[in-house]
């Protein structure tokens, strides 16, 4: 593959606690261990996309301050570029403290973003379309320069001089504003969140429901924890993939990220959106037992 896959959103430093229980408020608890990660939902998808060979790039915004630094080298190490992403001096990088309850592997997350900006259009329109087969967005809460740059992207598309590229976006935050979002994408990943916020208790339902805001042809794409993960499009019955929980759930901390990224994955590798979703699943499963992305490429080599 010799075009790259471009995401879009955020980069945030991720302290991660690993707790023997959830803690008590008020409380003076010392932690199993702990570990620095760069995280954002954008920059987990950039790790499975490079821990399986794909050339990925991230687009972000970034700090030149100590998490800042820790990042970029994070990216150099896993061979993610990130050449095109705006630097800034007067800002602290964004930051997420995550509490690992070890009993169940859940993950509790406080965010912080004091000042960083969004990344904007104008960083976005001086990149070479020509570089990339795929963008993908992660649909923050100030979305309006994302439109901008998937109207320009469909702009481009249009011209037919080049092989178009395909965009998706996912929906994760239950934000009402963010319906119009859902009509942008060829392949939407809508969250169990968002789904219960239009007013859908199970995934079959909500893609049934929400597949009417798609544009003509694009598919929408459900994952519903241990239920699994569901997908449509307007013209197809839904299909479904059951969950594959690992024998021990270390931390589900970037499951969600695993999957739409392992998705997006079999989908450039030729799999139907059955199968896709099903590889995801599998891949976000396997991740449910692992601290971070490294070796799962090992345990699904046919993606490589």
């Amino acid at each position: 593959m010799d075009k790259k896959v471009l995401c879009v959103g955020l980069c945030c430093l991720d302290l991660v606690m690993y707790c023997e229980s959830y803690p008590v408020e008020d409380s003076d608890q010392r932690c199993l261990s702990h570990s620095w990660q760069r995280g954002g939902n954008a920059s987990n998808n950039c790790s499975v996309f490079a821990e399986f060979g794909i050339p990925i790039e991230i687009l972000g915004t970034m700090s030149y301050d100590i998490g800042g630094e820790f990042m970029k080298k994070d990216f150099e190490k896993h061979g993610i570029c990130f050449e095109n992403c705006h630097f800034y001096e007067e800002y602290e990088s964004p930051i997420s403290s995550n509490w690992i309850n070890v009993q169940n592997g859940s993950r509790t997350i406080l965010f912080s973003n004091k000042n960083m900006p969004e990344v904007a259009f104008d960083d976005f329109k001086y990149l070479d379309l020509n570089n990339y087969s795929w963008i993908h967005f992660e649909c923050r809460p100030y979305f309006e320069d994302m439109k901008k740059m998937i109207q320009y992207i469909r702009y481009w598309n249009s011209l037919k001089e080049h092989t178009p590229v395909i965009i998706s976006v996912e929906v994760e935050k239950p934000i009402l504003e963010m319906m119009e979002i859902l009509s942008l994408g060829d392949f939407v990943f809508i969250s169990k969140d968002f789904a219960a916020m239009c007013g859908h208790n199970d995934m079959i339902s909500a893609a049934n429901a929400l597949c009417s805001a798609l544009r003509p042809g694009a598919a929408i794409i459900c994952p519903w924890g241990e239920k699994g993960a569901c997908a449509k499009t307007a013209d197809a019955s839904v299909v479904v993939s059951e969950a594959y929980p690992p024998e021990k759930i270390l931390t589900t901390l970037g499951a969600g990220d695993t999957f739409v990224a392992a998705t997006i994955i079999a989908i450039l590798k030729g799999e139907d959106l059955s199968k896709a979703i099903n590889i995801g699943c599998k891949v976000a499963g396997a991740k449910c037992g692992m601290a971070d992305t490294k070796g799962l490429a090992e345990l699904f080599p046919f993606l490589l």
